[in-house]
């Protein structure tokens, strides 16, 4: 989904240029939006910016000439260091950002945070919009992720639709600043319990005598059916190309602030509990891998 072509397109700056943010610079620039690139890999940065033809920065305050600035980072504490100053005794924004510039934070951040570090920008006249994304990276590519869109002002919101469109198929729009990030945790956690659930059930029913993909099989064409009976046990597990290109520590993260948004409004949540413990237990023993390697910490116990 696009939007039309404007007489005058706003300059784009982009934050973080890993998995996701490779694919989603690059369908940001492919719309015709003028682009500055910014990652700690400045080497990274450099080489994309020479492929997009778009322009790299070494540091942050290279965006300031930047209508619209994207992040995708891996935590809203990351995406604060980038944004807010806080070393100063009084936090306030870190780049000279230009009078009514927009952020548009798609990281899978903290809500809590993500409204602090919104009060912060806001004092000086810049608008926060959290953004965050589902689709993983073969949707990233196609340019065709679901959005969860979250913010106060609307014309800030509008001014960041047509970049965030160049990215995505669907934008669904939750409420004020941080409803996006509290649902993409929420959406996370669901599939986490999903992933979760069916990996114990996979190792009970093959330790019964049951076979793997008959199991899957009969998961896809039952009750049991979700997005990672279809998506990943079977490439991912039976077949063992432990690949999704989703961290264990991204995922454990996203089922936290989960469980965080959870307690701030005073709801128990032992389901939550317990893929938080199971998900943590495999982080520990295994550390930066694939979150699919878990079922295999989970098997050997």
């Amino acid at each position: 989904m696009h939007s039309s072509q404007d007489a005058e397109r706003p300059v784009v700056g982009f934050v973080g240029l890993g998995t996701m943010g490779d694919p989603m610079s690059t369908n940001i620039a492919k719309a015709g939006f003028p682009l500055r690139l910014y990652d700690t890999d400045v080497a990274r940065a450099r080489a994309l910016a020479e492929r997009l033809g778009a322009t790299a920065v070494e540091e942050p305050a290279g965006l300031a000439d930047c209508d619209v600035i994207v992040l995708m980072l891996p935590t809203s504490a990351i995406v604060r260091s980038v944004l807010v100053d806080d070393e100063s005794g009084s936090p306030e924004p870190r780049i000279p950002f230009a009078s009514g510039a927009v952020v548009v934070d798609m990281s899978s951040s903290n809500p809590n945070e993500t409204i602090e570090t919104g009060a912060v920008l806001a004092r000086a006249g810049v608008h926060l919009v959290d953004a965050p994304v589902s689709g993983a990276k073969e949707r990233a590519v196609t340019g065709t992720l679901s959005i969860m869109l979250g913010g106060e002002n609307e014309d800030a919101i509008a001014r960041a639709v047509p970049v965030i469109e160049a990215m995505s198929e669907r934008i669904f729009r939750t409420g004020g600043l941080g409803t996006g990030h509290a649902m993409k945790a929420l959406n996370n956690f669901v599939a986490a319990a999903a992933y979760t659930a069916s990996s114990e059930a996979l190792i009970a029913g093959e330790r019964f005598g049951l076979d793997r993909q008959t199991m899957v099989d009969i998961f896809n064409t039952s009750t049991g059916q979700s997005f990672v009976t279809l998506n990943v046990l079977g490439e991912h597990i039976v077949d063992g190309a432990f690949a999704t290109g989703f961290a264990l520590p991204l995922m454990t993260k996203d089922v936290k602030i989960a469980k965080a948004v959870q307690e701030s409004v005073g709801h128990e949540a032992p389901v939550c509990e317990a893929v938080t413990g199971a998900l943590d237990d495999a982080l520990q023993a295994l550390g930066n891998v694939d979150h699919t390697e878990a079922y295999r910490f989970w098997d050997g116990r």
